[in-house]
């Protein structure tokens, strides 16, 4: 580690965000970078890339979060969907405000609130709770579904069957690039403490455009050159597919909630303007993002 700079510490940092929020914080001169993981192969991966101090890291385990957080100025925080997503957050802002974490950006969700019929909404929000309380400055990114999602979830089955598979109907969704996701999260991370324009703030961020699903499968198939289908399977189909897939229980039952309760009412086509107020830019669209990675769909 350099002497006297900043150190920013990345959690989830092999994920589909964090390692975005990584890329871009290393074409930042003079920051450290601290990168956590859960296993222990991911640290390995990790140890390769000489400009990060790579550390495992266990949330239920407090030995590891003191660990993790020594030295640390600035904390990107994710936490991925559980039931006990908010006891384990407490473990880490009580770890982060005993290390004098000076500021803590939270990846959180679109909708997040006590109040929502989504319980991994009602969750979320449940976390930004406990950094409000804890009196660390924080800013909250409140992101809307992934467009990587094409990648990491339906790619197989554009490329194998020239469709994919998803059941909210013609619903819409303002669907997010996980760049200008980690662009948002940067900026607030290397300005914090230099002015108060992030703190406390709570952005939420979304693609430049609502666009069904049906929508969707158009953008792809003008990209790829060849009829990409949207299929729009029945409820129970799609729980079964879940399952085959090998999800559990708890998260099966968050993501048919997400269904019902936030696409099927409208509240994913809703469309917000942060990424051009904090980045200056407009936020990447669709098909763009189709064009950068079209090599995934073909």
């Amino acid at each position: 580690m350099r002497a006297n700079h900043e150190t920013i510490l990345v959690t989830g940092a092999t994920g589909t965000v964090g390692s975005e929020v990584i890329k871009q914080i290393s074409n930042i001169p003079d920051v450290n970078i601290k990168a956590a993981v859960h296993s222990v192969d991911s640290l390995t991966r990790l140890k390769e890339n000489k400009r990060i101090e790579a550390v495992q890291v266990d949330y239920n385990k407090p030995e590891t979060l003191k660990k993790t957080l020594l030295n640390v100025d600035k904390l990107f925080f994710l936490s991925h969907d559980s039931p006990t997503m908010a006891e384990l957050a407490s473990n880490v802002v009580t770890a982060a405000k005993d290390a004098e974490i000076r500021h803590i950006v939270r990846l959180s969700a679109k909708g997040a609130d006590v109040k929502a019929e989504s319980p991994s909404l009602r969750l979320h929000r449940q976390v930004e709770e406990i950094i409000e309380e804890s009196g660390i400055p924080y800013t909250f990114l409140r992101p809307n579904e992934f467009m990587q999602n094409f990648i990491n979830i339906h790619s197989h089955s554009i490329k194998n069957n020239n469709a994919f598979y998803m059941a909210v109907g013609d619903a819409k969704v303002s669907i997010i690039d996980v760049r200008d996701i980690a662009a948002v999260a940067v900026k607030a991370l290397i300005e914090a403490g230099n002015d108060d324009r992030h703190n406390g703030k709570v952005y939420t961020i979304t693609g430049p455009e609502a666009l069904s699903y049906y929508q969707i499968a158009e953008i792809l198939s003008n990209v790829t050159g060849r009829k990409i289908s949207y299929v729009n399977l029945s409820e129970g189909d799609f729980r079964r597919s879940l399952k085959e897939a090998g999800v559990d229980d708890w998260f099966i039952y968050v993501v048919l909630f997400m269904l019902d309760s936030y696409y099927g009412k409208g509240f994913a086509g809703q469309v917000s303007t942060s990424v051009e107020e904090v980045t200056g830019r407009k936020p990447i669209s669709f098909s763009q993002f189709v064009n950068d990675h079209v090599q995934a769909f073909n």
